[in-house]
């Protein structure tokens, strides 16, 4: 293992459209694992929603600015012998690019492992990658680098339209831009440049049209490699792979194109002697069969967590042991698994199906076309036995409730307009594509127009022949047999006969229709492989048993969506965690396969299932928990289950629309076990101009140590807790005070913020959610806060802002662009020994974040 007793570890930073939760997912598993090793894991990020950054997953955790600066000072301090580069997206590739260059990594003798300093060069400038691929012989679009509009038009008097413009080094996801005439491409140089590190860009052919691959493999430093998964999007090459339905495995290439993309894959990570997993990106010409290379991404991505979720392969585990040096035939895996497992290329017996989520419930501005720009901001998965039941439970598991009964809604949409919007496409562009089948447009001509392999359209005309045939006949057993079985639910049963879900329901189990459930492993049923994750579906024999002990279910935050997602992800998990540490087998409902929630540690069992009330029906009748947790979102479905007769603990942590009003007045974070209170610590939000000019949001600060206002509050103490316990709830709340007449009262008292929540435990290093879960579970605050620490003693200020995804999606219209709470995609924290300290490290690094 290179004698490595110390590696070093550099986070995500705040999560944003294309940083969801996959970077952090990872680092939980690979610090576990690398632990296990008796390696020490130091961890730097400036998440405050970071699981990996709590609960033991690293030896030690600063939370510091993701800066050249910041880390150089650590690596002197810690002296780790080896630096892990893949852990934390595109931006800390950069980062260690500086580190390598500045000569902090040779300075302190620390290895890179995974990857050479070239490999960083190319990963960072995709011209390197481009000429290395030429140079190996793989297919590459013609492409050149220009630093100016000047240079750009030269190429452009060479290529011609339609064109796609890159950032070199670009410091946000969303950098590639289709221009189809002279402004777009105005427009496209002018952004990139704008968000080019190098202020480079790329100008390069278009093959919008072309049919998109997407490769897993997996390497050692001895070389022997493996291909974990291949998938394909149901879209074109022309919009965005995180903004296309992806399916796994591949549905329509021939065996020898898998084989050629397979055999491509594994040569191009032995060339560039890549250690651990790598994705690849091919564009594949449906008429000629010529291919092309697109992008090669070595570091841990949304692709790479797809395809852990969809195979039950332990990628993040076995791709840990392979960073520290391990080979594959050497990895030690628990005894759930078989020990060839690590060399076993994965086999799939079912069909996942990846469906992204949009913004544009919240964000009214943004163009709703879909190109290569990313504008989702997150997705779900679907598991099925075919690939017209793996598409209806993604579809249903977007909690969109239009895709119920979706196959014969008609839109009113003229014939002109139709056909725009097929040419054009739209997110949530399902529907249109449904609409147009049901008009009789015919399959061969919908595949001209859209660039959609004809497959799926043969998949989708099923998909509305088996709805017909549960309108025509209501209540018969073939037509419910067969809709169940392809995805149809008993929701859709019920609007298809116009009756209740329960009677649906009824009717299935009176005739022995019932759901089994089927683990998510990687030898497709050849032996016997315990990865606790399962799916439900329509056949024989059922896979999962009830789980022995106290089971409590957690249902998961399902997509991650703007506003306060990611950290709903980062509160499911702690829950997990903790109930884990209570003695409560923890089983997890969830189908977000970048959810951290989804990393195998946390949870003791996990269904990917969508979020509607038959589905969670289904897994309950198979754990009976003693106790089920629904957090923000679900409230709706909290209640349905409690009429139901289960024990439901609703965790309601949803943003107030007063919270950004409150600015510059303090506030009392309590909690309470129903019979007493005890204060946390005054916080306070600060007007984001305090930081700089061009904040729009606003700042929370923790704890506040101004003693004229904690003598104010200690005078309001009885009453704070008067009017807490009137509330009547245990929990962890927010008591926001006002200034009248220059003296402090009492305003409003609310849930705690999940932003609050986290900022607090990063802050007194003891986790709120484990404090919240013991009191939700009816112990006395005496039992439970034990661990909190004296804040009076606490020598360090915190403070936290909102990130916003303003900038990466475009939107420059003022009334759109408040910075409201509910706009954000993630948060960022620093710490200082005074307020301007802090705020002045908050700044640090983030001087181009969108604040």
């Amino acid at each position: 293992m290179n004698n490595l007793q110390k590696v070093l570890i550099i986070g995500a930073g705040h999560n944003d459209i294309g940083r969801e939760g996959q970077h952090d997912a990872a680092i939980t598993q690979i610090g576990s694992a690398i632990r296990k090793l008796g390696i020490a894991v130091v961890l730097v990020d400036n998440n405050p929603f970071s699981v990996a950054a709590e609960n033991n997953f690293a030896d030690k955790v600063y939370i510091e600015p993701l800066t050249v600066g910041a880390l150089t000072k650590i690596i002197a301090t810690e002296q780790p012998d080896g630096l892990i580069p893949s852990l934390g997206g595109i931006q800390r590739v950069s980062l260690i690019q500086a580190l390598i260059r500045n000569n902090v990594l040779k300075n302190n003798h620390v290895q890179l492992l995974q990857w050479d300093a070239e490999t960083i060069d190319m990963i960072v400038n995709p011209a390197l990658m481009s000429n290395r691929l030429k140079a190996l012989g793989q297919p590459v679009i013609a492409s050149q680098v220009v630093a100016s509009q000047a240079e750009a038009d030269e190429v452009m008097a060479h290529v011609g339209f339609p064109v796609i413009v890159k950032s070199v080094a670009p410091r946000i996801e969303a950098s590639r831009q289709l221009c189809e005439d002279e402004e777009d491409f105005v427009r496209a140089l002018t952004m990139g440049f704008k968000v080019s590190a190098t202020k480079q860009c790329i100008v390069e052919q278009s093959i919008v049209g072309y049919k998109e691959i997407e490769f897993i493999g997996m390497r050692d430093a001895k070389g022997t490699a493996l291909l974990i998964s291949g998938m394909e999007n149901f879209d074109p090459v022309g919009i965005h792979s995180a903004d296309s339905i992806v399916f796994a495995p591949t549905q329509t290439i021939t065996d020898q194109e898998y084989q050629q993309f397979r055999q491509a894959t594994l040569e191009i990570m032995q060339a560039l002697h890549i250690v651990g997993p790598c994705h690849m990106q091919f564009a594949l010409d449906p008429v000629t069969q010529q291919y092309y290379v697109i992008k090669v991404t070595p570091y841990f991505d949304r692709a790479m967590a797809m395809a852990a979720r969809a195979t039950g392969y332990p990628l993040a585990t076995i791709a840990a042991n392979l960073m520290v040096g391990v080979s594959l035939s050497e990895v030690k895996l628990s005894k759930r698994y078989r020990k060839q497992t690590a060399l076993i290329e994965p086999v799939l017996d079912h069909i996942v199906c990846r469906i992204p989520i949009w913004p544009f419930n919240v964000l009214k501005k943004v163009s709703h076309q879909l190109d290569t720009v990313m504008e989702s901001t997150g997705s779900v998965i679907g598991v099925g036995r075919s690939t017209e039941e793996a598409l209806l439970k993604g579809l249903r598991a977007t909690d969109e409730s239009r895709y119920h009964v979706i196959a014969n809604q008609p839109q009113q949409y003229s014939e002109g307009e139709l056909i725009q919007r097929l040419i054009h496409p739209q997110a949530g562009r399902m529907l249109v594509l449904l609409e147009a089948l049901n008009r009789g447009y015919q399959i061969d001509e919908l595949a001209e127009l859209t660039k959609i392999d004809a497959f799926y359209f043969y998949k989708l005309s099923h998909i509305i022949e088996i709805e017909q045939a549960l309108r025509e006949h209501p209540f018969d057993v073939h037509a419910l047999g067969r809709a169940k079985y392809f995805g149809f639910t008993d929701e859709d049963a019920a609007a298809a006969w116009q009756t209740e879900p329960a009677k649906v329901s009824h009717f299935a189990i009176e005739n022995e229709i019932h759901p089994t459930f089927k683990e998510i492993e990687p030898t497709a049923g050849e032996f016997t492989e315990q990865t606790n994750t399962y799916y439900s579906t329509y056949e024989y024999d059922n896979e999962s048993q009830q789980l022995a002990g106290q089971r409590a279910i957690v249902i998961g935050s399902g997509p991650n969506r703007i506003g306060t997602n990611h950290g709903n992800d980062y509160l499911v998990s702690q829950l997990l965690f903790y109930l884990k540490k209570a003695d409560y087998q923890p089983i997890l409902i969830n189908a977000n396969p970048n959810s951290v929630a989804m990393t195998p540690q946390l949870a003791a069992k996990r269904y990917v299932e969508p979020k509607q009330v038959s589905d969670i029906l289904n897994v309950l009748a198979i754990e009976k928990p003693e106790v089920i947790f629904t957090t923000y979102h679900d409230e709706h479905l909290g209640q349905i289950l409690t009429d139901l007769g289960y024990h439901v603990i609703q965790i309601d942590n949803s943003l107030p629309r007063e919270q950004i009003k409150t600015n510059d007045q303090p506030a009392v974070e309590v909690i309470t076990d129903g019979k007493d209170v005890q204060i946390f610590g005054i916080s306070e939000i600060i007007a984001g101009n305090n930081l700089r000019s061009n904040v729009r949001g606003s700042i929370e600060v923790f704890p506040i140590q101004d003693k004229a206002e904690n003598k104010a509050i200690e005078a309001l103490s009885i009453e704070i807790k008067h009017r807490v316990l009137s509330y009547g709830t245990p929990g962890v709340y927010t008591v926001r005070l006002t200034i009248i007449d220059e003296e402090l009262h009492l305003a409003t008292i609310e849930p705690m913020s999940l932003a609050m929540m986290a900022l607090i435990s990063k802050a007194s290093g003891s986790s709120v959610t484990r404090l919240l879960l013991h009191v939700k579970l009816g112990e006395p605050l005496s039992q439970v806060m034990y661990d909190y620490p004296d804040l009076a003693k606490l020598k360090r200020v915190f403070v936290q802002a909102n990130t916003f995804p303003y900038n990466q999606l475009q939107i420059y219209d003022e009334a759109e662009v408040t910075g409201e709470p509910g706009h954000a995609t993630g948060a960022v924290i620093a710490y200082g020994a005074t307020l301007r300290a802090a705020l002045d490290a908050l700044n640090e690094g983030n001087e181009s974040t969108d604040f």
